[in-house]
């Protein structure tokens, strides 16, 4: 059987290893995520014979319960054997889910297990220099958000940080709550994603998040986002808040195209992972309103 532990802190740096080694891109690959989301999806790591298994289970979320793609170097067919195995021991059915195309054809070759997708699982990808300069007249009404806010809030100011920084974190989160507070209807998931911020700023160094916020001409914060790099030249967005008036007159446009431009810059960033809609209409359109370069479809199997 596999070991399944829950993923610390102070794994990042050896799921890294993974991810690099993988050339992975989606957003259940970061590593961060696995931490984060560790609680919301029951999350278990296992590692064993050069691979790293991730282990999902407690959701009603089509497409969210069961063993991830084994990230590493090898055999693949004998860390598809071993997750099977375990499955079996332990008197549960194998499923996988997360896979790419051309995994979901691998597991298929071996297994014979028949493939199924939800939409609501597809990541949106977009490549840093499209986020970066929204060219092109796809790309217009989103430029005119930008200019707009430009030219509503001339004072307006982001600042990068990579490192903790209590002032920093402390206006993050005051994003956060004024976003919180305009919520008429707070499902779940918003006090969810609440505390996994909280915890992000709580493990910041360790999880190695790269973080911004916007500041008005009066020092207000207005805007904030978080990411982090999945693998070389891939970079996560986890979370984006703007709150009210801002908002309204294109803060959300603003900070994803400015955050965009110093991923590029300063973190070699070639793909943004915006992550996926969860089949939330709202949530779709908004990331489709970016015309995404490649939306990463993800499948999932189980044995009949």
């Amino acid at each position: 059987m596999l070991n399944w532990r829950t993923p610390q802190a102070e794994d990042i740096d050896l799921l890294y290893q993974y991810t690099e080694k993988a050339g992975a891109f989606s957003s259940d690959a970061s590593p961060v995520n696995v931490f984060l989301l560790k609680e919301k999806y029951n999350i278990r790591i296992a590692e064993q014979d050069g691979f790293l298994f991730r282990k999902y289970s407690g959701t009603n979320i089509p497409g969210r319960n069961g063993i991830a793609f084994p990230l590493g170097e090898g055999d693949i067919s004998h860390a598809i054997e071993l997750a099977v195995r375990d499955r079996h021991e332990r008197g549960r059915v194998p499923e996988f889910i997360f896979l790419t195309e051309e995994q979901s054809e691998i597991i298929h070759s071996l297994t014979g297990y028949e493939m199924q997708t939800d939409r609501g699982n597809s990541d949106y990808l977009y490549t840093a220099d499209h986020l970066a300069e929204l060219t092109g007249s796809d790309n217009r009404k989103k430029r005119n958000r930008v200019n707009r806010f430009e030219r509503l809030y001339p004072g307006m100011r982001m600042q990068v940080s990579t490192s903790f920084e209590e002032k920093f974190c402390v206006d993050l989160l005051k994003v956060e709550e004024r976003w919180f507070e305009d919520q008429e209807e707070r499902e779940d998931s918003a006090f969810v994603e609440r505390q996994e911020i909280y915890d992000a700023c709580r493990y910041w160094e360790a999880l190695g998040l790269i973080g911004a916020v916007v500041y008005s001409e009066d020092d207000t914060p207005v805007a904030m986002t978080i990411a982090s790099k999945i693998s070389e030249g891939a970079f996560d967005i986890h979370f984006e808040k703007c709150y009210g008036e801002y908002a309204q007159a294109g803060g959300f446009s603003y900070i994803n195209k400015c955050f965009a431009g110093h991923l590029r810059h300063e973190e070699g960033a070639h793909w943004i992972n915006r992550e996926e809609d969860i089949g939330l209409e709202g949530l779709r359109r908004a990331k489709m309103a970016y015309n995404p370069d490649q939306l990463l479809t993800k499948y999932h199997c189980r044995e009949a």
